[in-house]
């Protein structure tokens, strides 16, 4: 444990000196680096031929350099000295878990940093003397070893406890950070909408009611808060088959899949690179008669799931697979026999068995270990594979798994006719005595069971109420009822607020706008025409900062914004974009433009909103005073006279 904290040190030191600059990999590298590949190792790389299911904690190392490199891999094959041999001679480009020693400085090129240290959980790696070990590069290939060492910094410097993360997979435990890298900030400045392919019909998790195009499922409220964690909608893409949205994700028609299954292997393949993981799940068998080696002589399977094919497969590779269009396809198929068994999602099927009850006399048995999913990007798409890692890691796991629970209790179906039709053989036989006792005591449930569903009616009316007055309620003292923009009081709170929270890299600051002789609008064209142009400079200002920043109507034509953000030049463009799509409007009751008076102060540490209110208030009144229509920064007309 003692290097393990060594190794997390080292990582910790590189993080504290990276530049807070993400160098800029949007153009993913498409090389193809040769990997020497020795020997099956359980914990640090397994997996002997191409045919062969890759994994342990060199393999994953190995892709998440991938993630932002973009390279491809040619794995090359042998022992150990054959592996070395290759990378001398330049045969292979790289080979994880090599010490450095005075021979090796010699004939290899090492990164700056370790890529983690030789340790009881690691079974004796025959190239690391119990000390840190590498990734050791070809003196042929150089070129690698600048993209490694870039790559390492920006990994370690997002995530300094990475290795203690495969550490934690494949040993121990570990913890974990995250950013939103340069990149990440670029592609989300580039596109308004993150176009996410989901799966239809596969509840709890993704659904669409084809008739009212309403999304259900636990995406739902997850695409909603990673929505407002990134400041972009979300437009969800409903697709029948996983197929089908592999296709779309091929053909740049979506930007990520949801929901895929966290196996680097067959993404990997797929030209794919995955998020992290945000749910769990188990696999459970379900069957009727008793459990034993036969019920997995042949399994239903789900045509649109993303598990259960590669889950069976590869630990059952001699089963016999039938595949039904949906879960209760498959759950008939067990009951009536046709197939032995039916391997599904727990979640998934927990589901379509409370929705269904007929199907709880089936029998079922969980499989120890667990599924992850995440989602699924084109491996040219790092920066977007970095902007969800961020944001689901805002997202808590405990909310997640509520959010599921809470889909698996879907209305239920079953009717009392249900029942009898299922059970026919019992009522066949039954007396006419046990017949009216039973349709009696059904009596009385029936009337029961009506009064408790009236109860929660009147109650889930009462709450849904209560929420639409709450809602109504922030939208009128949060929100200007004219012009959509923050109220003036939630303004001043949000900017308060902003001052003293603010992250140390942003440059705050403080614009204060009058629509110049608004007066004479109201007087000439009335005071709806003067509405008129209240109302479009409040969507201007919502289209305009709603990422950088935020506006407020101060009164009358009176309007702030609070900008924040490490970008000065995009704050200038919000503010000359503002004044340049006010006055390019064409109202259709004048011809003359209207134009805006800008005062605009810099936010300083020790600064209070009302100081710098009365700052911009003055750099707005010089705007006033020398000809309107036109920007002037306090700093540059009235702090330096």
């Amino acid at each position: 444990m003692k290097k393990l904290k060594r190794t997390l040190c080292i990582a910790a030191t590189c993080f504290a000196f990276v530049s807070a600059v993400s160098r800029d990999t949007c153009n993913a590298s498409e090389k193809t680096v040769k990997v020497g590949y020795y020997y099956d190792n359980e914990g640090f790389q397994k997996g002997f031929s191409d045919n062969d299911r890759k994994s342990g904690y060199a393999y994953d190392y190995y892709q998440e350099i991938a993630r932002y490199t973009g390279w491809k891999y040619e794995y090359i094959y042998g022992s150990f000295d054959e592996i070395i041999s290759g990378l001398e001679n330049g045969s292979i480009d790289l080979c994880a878990g090599i010490s450095k020693n005075s021979i090796r400085e010699g004939k290899f090129l090492f990164p700056e940093f370790p890529m983690g240290t030789e340790f009881s959980g690691i079974n004796e790696l025959t190239g690391a003397e119990n000390d840190d070990f590498y990734l050791a590069v070809s003196k042929k290939s150089p070129e690698l070893l600048k993209e490694i060492n870039e790559t390492q910094e920006e990994i370690f410097s997002k995530d300094p406890y990475f290795c203690a993360e495969l550490f934690d997979k494949y040993f121990k435990k570990a913890v974990t950070a995250d950013s939103i890298s340069a990149e990440g900030r670029k592609w989300l400045s580039s596109h308004d909408t993150i176009k996410i392919g989901f799966l239809d019909n596969y509840m709890p998790y993704c659904d669409m009611n084809t008739k009212t195009k309403e999304t259900n499922g636990a995406m739902v409220s997850m695409f909603t808060e990673i929505s407002h964690f990134l400041s972009k909608s979300i437009s969800a893409v409903r697709f029948s088959t996983y197929s089908e949205l592999q296709s779309a994700l091929e053909s740049g028609e979506i930007d990520a899949v949801f929901p895929a299954y966290h196996d680097f292997w067959s993404f990997e393949n797929q030209d794919s690179i995955l998020s992290d993981t945000f749910l769990s799940d188990r696999m459970v068998t379900i069957y009727k008669e008793e459990y034993d080696d036969s019920i997995f002589r042949k399994a239903a399977v789900l045509s649109n799931s993303p598990v259960q094919e590669l889950f069976i497969s590869v630990r059952y590779p001699e089963t016999e697979l039938v595949y039904y269009p949906d879960v209760y396809s498959c759950l008939k198929a067990v009951k009536k026999g046709e197939v032995s068994s039916f391997i599904c999602e727990s979640s998934v099927v927990n589901y379509c068995i409370n929705e269904n009850p007929k199907f709880s006399s089936l029998k079922q048995a969980d499989f120890d270990e667990k599924i992850e999913y995440c989602f699924a990007v084109k491996k040219n798409n790092t920066a977007l594979c970095n902007v969800l890692d961020t944001a689901l890691r805002s997202l808590s796991s405990e909310e997640l798994r509520k959010t599921v629970s809470e889909n698996l209790n879907s209305a239920n179906g079953y009717t009392v006719i249900d029942f009898i039709k299922h059970n026919f053989a019992r009522f066949a036989v039954i007396t006419v005595i046990s017949a009216l006792i039973i349709i009696l005591t059904l009596t009385k449930y029936r009337r029961m069971l009506r009064r408790k569903q009236k109860e929660v009616e009147t109650a889930k009316q009462e709450v849904t109420e209560s929420k639409q007055e709450t809602v109504m309620y922030r939208q009128r003292t949060e929100y200007d009822h004219l012009t959509g923009v923050f109220s003036r009081g939630h303004f001043i709170e949000q900017a308060s607020a902003k001052i003293k929270s603010h992250r140390p890299n942003d440059v705050l600051r403080l614009v204060m706008m009058d629509i110049d002789n608004f007066k004479s609008v109201n007087d000439t064209y009335g005071h709806d025409n003067g509405d008129t142009v209240l109302i479009r400079l409040g969507e201007i200002l919502k289209e305009i900062s709603r990422v950088n920043g935020f506006a407020g109507r101060f009164g009358g034509e009176e309007f702030m914004i609070f900008l924040f953000g490490e970008d000065t030049s995009i704050q200038a463009h919000i503010i000359n974009q503002v004044c340049k799509k006010l006055r390019e409007t064409d109202f259709s009751f004048t011809d003359r433009h209207i134009t805006l008076s800008v005062g605009v102060t810099d936010i300083k540490n020790g600064d209070t909103l009302e100081e710098c209110i009365e700052r911009a208030d003055k750099a707005l009144y010089y705007s006033k005073q020398n000809g309107k229509n036109q920007v002037n920064w306090y700093e540059e007309v009235i702090d330096k006279k």
